[in-house]
């Protein structure tokens, strides 16, 4: 009993994790001489490289620490709400279940932010890609 009620609680976090993973965020061009004469196509090809670049760098370090940072936060959210959850049903939590389901959540969240599925990642992330691209030409007006 207690394991069909633990398995909708994991699944049901598990979804609203993947729900909330965006794409890698790519930075929003204002539309000047550069890049008219460029297109969109190359502005995209020269964000990615940007990203790349910010990606080897330092930047790319600070990022992964970031990323830890908010998976930690999002596995300690994780365990509190099945404990929360558990207690409201009625049962005795099971706090290997929650310890668990609570580790994969924030290792995930973690993978997913440093691999630059949060919106934009930092801000020194998106400093570097924007510099990169400001010395090429473009003019970054935000993050999409």
């Amino acid at each position: 009993m207690k394991h069909r009620f633990t398995l909708p609680v994991w699944v049901l976090a598990s979804v609203l994790v993947a729900g909330c993973a965006t794409p890698l965020a790519k930075p929003a061009f204002f539309p000047n001489a550069h890049y008219q004469r460029m297109g969109a196509a190359q502005a995209q090809a020269d964000a990615q490289a940007c990203a790349e670049l910010a990606n080897q760098s330092d930047v790319g370090a600070v990022n992964k620490v970031d990323a830890a940072r908010v998976g930690a936060a999002g596995a300690a959210g994780v365990a509190v709400a099945g404990t929360v959850g558990s207690v409201l049903k009625g049962n005795k939590p099971n706090m290997k279940n929650i310890a668990a389901g609570a580790a994969a959540i924030g290792a995930g969240g973690a993978a997913a932010t440093a691999a630059g599925q949060s919106v934009g990642g930092s801000s020194l992330y998106r400093q570097f890609v924007q510099q990169c691209l400001a010395e090429r030409g473009y003019q970054v007006i935000g993050w999409r």
